[in-house]
């Protein structure tokens, strides 16, 4: 019997060992010397087990340990082969048995060597995605539909908005989170419509925050269905409310021309598409980044959530640069700038982000040069239109430099791209107008970089023949260099 039991153990894939109260070896199963390298024809004391408790006072104290946990007393520790210099993660669980009048303590380890990598991975992609929804300059929130329409996640735009922390929000209903339970009410009917549907809502929606303000919200509400248990409510909303304050501004500037109150109310009527785009594509990808277990999946999903992030941030950061330089509040933070570390910054930023078979080319930087200016403004105007050549040109070069010319800095970024017509030269720097009607933004980009340049002093143009490429300059006035 004896023998068969032991003939049991050792096909076990348990790594076990048994001591004496005293350190002895009485018992290791095979598995205990694989994992370990150890000779099973040898004979161990307590001082050469791969063990923390090596010596008989350590051992003392483990053992008082054991006993006091009441039968059961589990750790982990890390062992390590000798021989293959394999390693990993055992959890122990370690007990007292007597035999034959002799108290006996078993070491039973399991191999969490996997569990414990896959809890790091799962953690680390976790880290992840919430890194990026809480950067993502919107508010997004996921309920769970099974339990009430409790808040599981809540981000930080969430927080900015709402001033209601992420602490008061999770594990709560809207019932329990908003002061107005009108609010909570239309919360829950468009919930049960999605829920009911089974189809993507998008709606307006207001409520109360908890400093007091009214927050208008364009949202959308979707289900992301999960094996087992009940779907998943993700939500994403946008506050209008700076949209809002900027379409008066944009009306009351309607009589300065009649052009350009045209091009505003075509702006108005395509914000709400150019703002959902962006968002439609956050939700979509995040709902499919929730549900895949791919990681080059969900790398590619994180990066199609973070580009639309990044467009829409750039959408909101061009209408609230308008507001500032129509109000005269756009600030200029004065300081010495050396352009050649400039454009090296400018040319790592983005040597890797031109199309297929276009490359970025760095001219030669001329003599030092330092001037006193805002150094983020200059690089928001470079950066602006070493974006525009990468998106319309499909092959050969896009060159960026400056020179030295009298009474001022010449600062260019020359393509060899699709070109501009001469008609659309004329209007190119105007409010609203966009070279390609179907690439996404604004058309306040190149505006806002003229009138930027203009405060600088300087001015700002285009030369270009259509079909073989357009150089984009602005002048800094040369009294700037310190």
């Amino acid at each position: 019997m004896v023998n068969m039991f032991r003939k049991a153990l050792d096909n076990v894939t348990d790594s076990i060992m048994a001591l004496s109260l005293q350190g002895t070896l009485v018992y290791a199963n095979d598995h205990y010397f694989r994992i370990h390298g150890l000779d099973k024809e040898k004979h161990y004391s307590l001082t050469d087990l791969p063990v923390s408790f090596n010596t008989i006072e350590l051992y003392k104290e483990k053992l008082h340990l054991i006993r006091s946990s009441e039968g059961n007393y589990i750790y982990n520790i890390h062992y390590h082969n000798v021989h293959s210099h394999e390693a990993g993660i055992l959890q122990v669980s370690a007990f007292i048995m007597e035999n034959e009048g002799e108290e006996i303590v078993w070491f039973f380890g399991k191999d969490i060597t996997e569990q414990v990598r896959n809890h790091k991975e799962l953690d680390g992609k976790n880290r992840l995605l919430n890194a990026i929804m809480d950067n993502v300059p919107v508010s997004l929130f996921v309920k769970d539909t099974g339990n009430d329409f409790r808040y599981l996640y809540w981000n930080k735009g969430f927080v900015e908005i709402s001033h209601i922390p992420e602490s008061a929000a999770v594990g709560h209903t809207d019932f329990e989170i908003f002061p107005n339970r009108e609010d909570a009410v239309k919360f829950r009917q468009d919930d049960l419509q999605v829920i009911q549907s089974g189809e993507r809502l998008e709606t307006q929606e207001s409520y109360l925050a908890a400093n007091g303000e009214t927050r208008v919200v364009e949202t959308i509400k979707a289900l992301v269905p999960l094996e087992g248990r009940a779907p998943l409510l993700i939500g994403v909303s946008i506050d209008i409310a700076d949209f809002e304050k900027i379409e008066q501004e944009l009306v009351r500037a309607r009589i300065k021309a009649e052009e350009s109150d045209r091009l505003k109310t075509a702006f108005l009527a395509n914000m709400s598409h150019e703002i959902r785009t962006p968002l439609n594509a956050i939700v979509g990808f995040s709902q499919l980044m929730s549900t895949t277990s791919s990681p080059e999946e969900e790398q590619m999903y994180s990066d199609i959530i973070n580009q639309n992030a990044d467009i829409l941030l750039q959408l909101i950061n061009d209408i609230l640069d308008l507001a500032k330089i129509e109000a005269g509040t756009l600030e200029f933070v004065k300081m010495k700038v050396e352009l050649g570390e400039l454009y090296r910054n400018l040319y790592e930023i983005h040597r890797d982000r031109t199309q297929s078979g276009v490359q970025l080319v760095m001219d030669e930087i001329p003599v030092p040069i330092t001037v006193f200016e805002d150094r983020n403004r200059i690089m928001q105007v470079l950066t602006n239109l070493v974006n525009n050549a990468i998106k319309f040109t499909m092959n050969g070069e896009i060159h960026i430099g400056y020179c030295l010319e009298e009474g001022f800095i010449r600062f260019y970024v020359k393509d060899t791209g699709l070109g501009i017509s001469e008609e659309k030269q004329k209007e190119i720097f105007d409010r609203f107008v966009k070279l390609n009607t179907f690439v996404q933004g604004t058309g306040l980009g190149l505006s806002i970089c003229k009138m930027i340049v203009e405060r600088f002093g300087g001015k700002m143009g285009v030369d270009s023949t259509l079909g073989q490429g357009s150089t984009f300059w602005f002048t800094i006035p040369y009294p700037s260099v310190v």
